[in-house]
């Protein structure tokens, strides 16, 4: 088993929020933190077989901003925010079964703003660490559909996120050394989309305790040979604590 990143295919746990619904007052001043079993493939990896990984589980919305898996936005006006996230590496053998050859490319820490709310928002992200000093646009939509049942819920989203050539070229170009080392083609990234997709269900276990499941997909829009699979996929079943009440 290996420890992969917050967020890994980059849904966590997100929820679109009515105003005028019985969702925007369950979720309103809500937060838990948690950790998850997750079973699936990302589209980098060579491996045929899908992997287990843990997953931890952290999320938070109320009056001065929300924490989103790894993303943290801090409500400055209505519907705009300043916001921080960690980029947790996507391509390295820490976390996956990339190419032999291909070097892990590293993390970076990113500020931007956030404008709408933690279900329904445009986040531009930009890198502060050096690393890249790229961007990336993400247009996240999600909903905690009405239902007559009290103990569970059901929360679809589609996140639609732009990365600019300096990003892309992070994370998707091959070197002339990666490629003698590996096999695949010298490659160098323009700029690229990433498409998700997921399906998130909560389920009160008891006052405090919390079930989570989650299904989530995931397509790069991207020419690059690191691209091992059009679609990476991940289920998994956590537990988490509710620390608001």
């Amino acid at each position: 088993m290996t420890i992969t990143k917050p967020g890994l295919l980059l849904a966590s746990t997100a929820f679109w929020l009515s105003f005028t619904t019985h969702a925007q007052e369950q979720y309103y001043d809500f937060g838990f933190i948690g950790g998850s079993v997750n079973y699936g493939q990302t589209v980098f990896s060579d491996k045929d077989e899908a992997g287990i990984s843990a997953e931890p589980n952290v999320f938070y919305n109320g009056q001065y901003g929300f924490i989103d898996g790894s993303l943290i936005n801090v409500s400055v006006l209505p519907y705009f925010g300043l916001s921080g996230n960690w980029r947790f590496a996507q391509v390295s053998d820490d976390f996956d079964d990339i190419p032999s050859g291909i070097d892990n490319r590293d993390g970076n820490g990113e500020l931007g703003f956030t404008v709408g709310t933690v279900g329904a928002r445009l986040t531009y992200l930009h890198d502060v660490t050096s690393e890249h000093n790229g961007y990336e646009v993400q247009l996240h939509l999600g909903r905690t559909l009405d239902l007559p049942f009290n103990d569970i819920t059901f929360t679809p989203y589609i996140e639609v996120d732009y990365r600019d050539k300096k990003l892309s070229r992070h994370l998707y170009s091959i070197s002339a050394d990666e490629s003698r080392l590996s096999g695949l083609d010298e490659y160098s990234s323009g700029s690229s989309w990433v498409y998700q997709a997921g399906l998130i269900s909560i389920y009160n276990l008891s006052e405090n305790w919390l079930g989570l499941a989650k299904l989530e997909l995931e397509h790069h829009d991207s020419d690059s040979p690191l691209i091992q699979r059009d679609l990476g996929w991940s289920a998994s079943l956590g537990v988490t604590y509710k620390f608001t009440y």
